[in-house]
């Protein structure tokens, strides 16, 4: 097998080192081989000219699943050869068998890390050191070069909404595909925009709520208040009394409020389970 600064061999004691430690610098692909498989000898050759053309888009790291059977077995590896890619530590994409050189290389241009996502990716660092417009920048940059880049789109969401420009982060968001606006993420922020900012008076909304206590909008005006606040279980009630009383009110806006709450906290918080078994009970009584 052939040499290069970019193709090493790895083993169980250098496997944390070279490729997740590793792979936070440069994406390190993965080939899990044995010598007496023939298709791992068609596909390493391959492999190895591709990480030599590529010249450090990515690391070749070679195992040999005979000498370290535990180590394939804890990578889920059920047949040689097997190829995953490792990015930031983790698995992003892999196969498994021999692939001709023209899928190798799709395999590799889809994968990859581009220079959109490096610049995405450095956005994202630069928003946990609070670096608000270095981040802003790192994402225009990334949109520059892929304008539908979903990473950034969320990014860029992201810091409008910490530096106070909703429609920013409004136009941020509307860019993204619809698969991207299915993600977590996404709905998260969307969910965000659409509760606002909390302004209103939290004790004039309640007496108004109180002096016409049939009346949805200002239950809902209340319920809006509460969740900016993030007084989430008080307003998902008063969106659940606004679907007790009046399921057709705003074309049902207040089951539509209470899945908004669910995608603004996340899946696994502790109250989502309790409020969609309240909100089915009234759905389905």
């Amino acid at each position: 097998m052939s040499e290069s600064m970019w193709i090493r061999d790895v083993d169980g004691a250098s496997f944390e080192r070279d490729v997740l430690e590793g792979s936070r610098s440069v994406p390190v692909l993965v080939d899990f081989w044995a010598s007496w498989c023939g298709p791992c000898r068609t596909l390493g050759p391959i492999l190895e000219k591709l990480a030599v053309e590529m010249d450090g888009r990515f690391q070749l790291a070679r195992i040999d699943a005979d000498r370290d059977p535990e180590l394939a077995r804890r990578h889920g590896v059920r047949g040689i050869p097997a190829v995953k890619l490792f990015v930031d530590g983790e698995v992003v994409d892999e196969f498994t068998g021999a692939l001709p050189e023209s899928q190798v290389r799709r395999f590799l241009d889809q994968a990859l890390p581009g220079e959109a996502d490096k610049l995405a990716g450095a956005g994202r660092s630069a928003e946990a050191a609070n670096a608000w417009d270095r981040a802003a920048d790192l994402y225009r940059q990334a949109l520059e070069l892929d304008g539908a880049h979903a990473e950034a789109l969320l990014g860029m969401a992201r810091v409008a909404l910490e530096s106070g420009d909703p429609e920013g982060a409004r136009t941020a968001l509307e860019r993204l595909k619809p698969k991207d606006r299915e993600r977590v993420e996404a709905k998260t922020l969307i969910a965000r925009l659409a509760f606002g900012v909390a302004e209103a008076d939290l004790d004039v909304l309640r007496a108004r709520v109180a002096e016409s206590p049939e009346d949805p909008e200002a239950r809902m005006a209340l319920g809006e208040a509460l969740v900016a606040r993030e007084q989430y279980a008080e307003g998902m009630d008063c969106f659940l009394e606004v679907v007790r009383r009046d399921r057709s009110h705003g074309d049902d806006a207040g089951r539509r409020a209470l899945l908004r709450v669910f995608d603004l906290l996340g899946p696994g918080h502790p109250l989502i389970r309790s409020y969609r078994q309240k909100l089915s009970a009234l759905l389905f009584a």
